[in-house]
């Protein structure tokens, strides 16, 4: 079972090695401070994920791996939780960069933990990550009903990550559309008659450059009802003009110039963001530089232009919502609920556990992300809905290229789901691995112990003979156990691995393993 995918997948994996990896992660640590004392939730993990990657994170329950999806949103709340040290780089951009300004933290002991924030750094770090949540990477929560807002709809809470981060796009369609001209039409008409097996793919790409993704459906039904190009033409035509916005071009063109600008000036100030802990100056200085002329070049055009919105701008973004609610639905309609307008009208209380699922993964799309990061999607569903959901953002990881960060405890789903995946226990990463050579030789006896765990139907429980079970229990990462966290339950301890931390070193191509089996490098 767990083959599929990955033999499906094993030359494109090859190449994605080649790539540079969209996440990365350095010795991030992670920390609760409570009145009982220190919770060490995340000790110095490390791993990377390439651009159209599926990366599995497996583990018992309580070993971090919730913790490390909020950590790399920057989303542990504070208090009591904080992200001490650490590297997490999306898409090349360090969010911990300015770590230290933030916010800076005196341990008197266990109990007695004073943390002093800098607000004036907090402010500029939130704003910033404000600019990476939604657009660069999106987030599916383990528990939707929680997470999602019970007071606003479900197209309310779809539409708002879209006009947040898309509305230049949203102008460049609107724009297109108004420019639409027989011309256009009629290319679309022959390539279409050229290409008959590919006609969902060729109309939602044109619909969807033009923002007529509300027309799809019935654009679709007039080339299956019409032969004749005229004809085919002249429905599109009266289709299209039913809907054309009545706000002018101008203002549309001059609404796209103003978010290219803010667009513009939001990149400049990230990489200046990104660089102000770097030592070199000359980078820093080209950016400033360049952040000053764009505004002494336009920035009193288009102040100008946001006072402009105040009072005649109201039009431009009414058509601007009804852009967002439009996409929105198609949305819904490619994470495969039904009745998109429904949906939308409806709140959270009014949807099924599946649905509400569904709307959360909507939510994470919108904006088109490159990194994907599920944490446990699929817990409180049935099996029926576990396998439509797995089964979408398969589809969705081809379709669109996006890397996702796939969080469970069910071995099953990640050997289905996944081409690479970590072993996590008690906080660290003890293992990483091609899903296939981590199924077929597993290294670490943690990862022989969790995959012994698995019932077959060869296993003869009513002849008395018992489960295979590792002993013990995770352990209180208040006070962790000394060297190598696995070491009172393993059945290969040694007296090394109760004085240090194994390290986590490269066996082979991909293959990572901490323990003192088969490496005798220290985790300083």
């Amino acid at each position: 079972m767990y083959s599929i995918q990955n033999l499906e997948d094993k030359e494109s994996k090859e190449e994605a090695k080649e790539e540079d990896a969209y996440l990365k992660v350095t010795d991030l640590v992670t920390n609760f401070y409570t009145s009982r004392g220190i919770v060490k939730a995340l000790d110095k993990i490390s791993f990377s994920i390439n651009k159209g990657e599926i990366f599995g994170m497996v583990g018992e329950s309580g070993c971090g791996k919730s913790v490390t999806a909020l950590s790399i949103m920057d989303l542990v709340p504070d208090p009591p939780g904080r992200v001490v040290s650490g590297k997490v780089e999306i898409d090349g951009f360090n969010i911990f960069s300015d770590l230290a300004n933030i916010v800076r933290i005196r341990i008197k002991s266990q109990t007695d933990v004073k943390v002093k924030r800098n607000k004036r750094a907090l402010k500029k770090h939130n704003f910033m990550l404000s600019k990476i949540r939604g657009k660069k990477a999106g987030m599916i929560f383990q528990e939707p009903s929680l997470s999602l807002n019970p007071v606003l709809r479900a197209g309310e809470q779809i539409t708002e990550n879209i006009l947040i981060h898309n509305k230049k796009p949203i102008a460049d369609s609107l724009i297109n559309r108004a420019n639409l001209s027989l011309d256009d039409l009629k290319h679309l008409v022959e390539e279409v008659q050229k290409n008959k097996e590919n006609v969902r793919s060729i109309l939602n790409e044109w619909c969807r450059s033009n923002a007529l993704v509300d027309l799809e459906t019935q654009i679709n039904s007039i080339f299956r009802n019409y032969s004749d190009p005229a004809e085919i033409e002249s429905e599109i035509v009266s289709l299209i003009k039913a809907g054309l916005t009545s706000v002018d071009k101008r203002s549309l063109i001059e609404a796209r110039d103003y978010y290219s600008y803010i667009e513009k000036a939001e990149n400049l100030q990230l990489s200046l963001y990104a660089a102000e802990e770097g030592s070199d100056r000359e980078l820093i200085s080209s950016i400033e530089k360049e952040l000053e002329q764009l505004r002494l070049k336009e920035g009193t055009r288009y102040r100008f232009y946001s006072i402009k919105r105040i009072f005649t701008g109201r039009k431009v973004e009414r058509v601007f919502k009804a852009e967002a609610e439009r996409r929105a639905k198609e949305i819904l309609s490619l994470v495969s609920l039904p009745d998109p307008e429904r949906i939308m009208r409806s709140f959270p209380h009014e949807l099924s556990g599946g649905m509400q699922q569904r709307v959360m993964i909507a939510i994470a799309l919108a904006s088109d992300p490159k990194l994907l990061i599920a944490d446990e999607p699929t817990t409180a569903l049935d099996v029926t809905t576990q396998a439509q959901i797995l089964r979408l953002l398969r589809n969705l990881n081809k379709l669109v290229g996006a890397s996702i960060l796939f969080i469970t405890h069910d071995l099953a789903v990640i050997a289905e789901m996944c081409h690479r995946v970590a072993v996590m226990y008690a906080g660290n990463i003890v293992e990483v691995g091609e899903v296939l050579e981590i199924f077929d030789s597993p290294k670490h006896p943690y990862t022989v112990g969790l995959l012994g765990a698995i019932p077959t139907t060869q296993a003869k429980t009513d002849a008395g003979v018992n489960m295979h079970t590792i002993p013990g229990s995770v352990p209180n990462l208040i006070t962790p156990p000394s060297g190598c966290r696995f070491h009172p339950r393993c059945s290969f301890v040694m007296p090394v691995c109760s004085q240090s931390k194994p390290k986590l070193v490269e066996l082979e191509t991909g293959r990572k393993v901490a323990c003192f089996l088969y490496s005798s490098e220290v985790d300083d």
